[in-house]
């Protein structure tokens, strides 16, 4: 019965979604273009979109995802809300009405799931395995979120900066990170990060993120432009496996809403399981 209702959901999911309409951010290429010296301007450049994504330290706004897989592609509608480095929730809502069907609590070490259409509250800790459980994708705390945020972290200093190439306005600067290297896209004339590809220790692509149609939000007396379209991409360690996508778009969103709290609330007669001991959960 139960493997009855999780097929009838996920086909609600997919009929009201309506998946042929998901649209995919452009890629760019990996190092483009001539070596160049990192010129002053290119350090400031560089400072300058580091500045940016430091700005943003919460969100609450409606958007819709898609999960791509070797295996299949879905979409849900979500009112999703987050906190820098805290926790994020997602309402997943499904149908013509858009009724909230699962409730995810996500936190650096836990995760809390509202499953609304059977009753029952899953909870277990926050690795890449459950997450896959639930979103198809085997994904870090801090990666999910930079994807939902659209504003990925860019903590390394200028002294980082191994090498940039450019080719028109498109520069790349290649970055040593904690765990690998980073190449990052930023477009010189509209100061806007177009895009992340994460590098390993050994040099293996392991993440890449695209950021596209970026939009002005204010941000208390300022204005932050902010990107409406980030798209996710995880490479596996090895094959078979095939990469794995999630792309948001968002609908509307407030940045730095003032008085901002995520106020979770766990169902009182709902029925306690160990996220650990159950299968793949088809709401993503």
């Amino acid at each position: 019965m139960k493997r009855v209702i999780r097929a009838m959901f996920f086909m609600v999911l997919l009929i009201a979604a309506g998946c042929s309409q998901m649209r995919t951010v452009s890629r760019l290429p990996s190092a483009p273009g001539e070596s160049v010296t990192l010129t002053p301007e290119l350090e400031r450049l560089y400072r300058q979109v580091a500045s940016h994504t430091s700005k943003v330290e919460a969100l609450d706004g409606y958007a819709d995802l898609y999960l791509t897989t070797p295996k299949r592609k879905a979409k849900a509608y979500c009112n999703v809300q987050l906190r820098k480095s805290q926790d994020a929730r997602l309402i997943v809502s499904a149908g013509i009405l858009g009724w909230p069907v699962a409730d995810l609590w996500i936190r650096p070490d836990s995760l809390f799931v509202n499953d609304m259409l059977n009753n029952r509250m899953l909870v277990g800790r926050n690795s890449g395995e459950n997450l896959g459980k639930i979103i198809g994708l085997r994904s870090s705390f801090g990666k999910l979120t930079e994807t939902l945020f659209g504003v990925p972290d860019m903590t390394e200093p200028v002294s980082a900066i191994e090498s940039v190439r450019m080719v028109g306005d498109l520069v790349c600067y290649k970055v040593r990170s904690s765990s690998g290297a980073k190449e990052l896209f930023v477009d010189a004339m509209s100061k806007e990060l177009n895009g992340i590809t994460y590098f390993d220790l050994y040099g293996r692509k392991t993440a890449e993120f695209r950021f596209a149609d970026y939009q002005m939000k204010q941000q208390g007396s300022s204005e932050l432009m902010v990107p409406r379209e980030i798209d996710m991409t995880l490479f596996p360690d090895a094959p078979p496996d095939g990469s794995r996508s999630l792309k948001v778009v968002y609908d509307e969103r407030v940045i730095n809403p003032e008085h901002f709290s995520i106020r979770f609330k766990k169902p009182s007669k709902a029925r306690t399981v160990n996220l650990d001991e159950v299968e793949q959960l088809p709401w993503l």
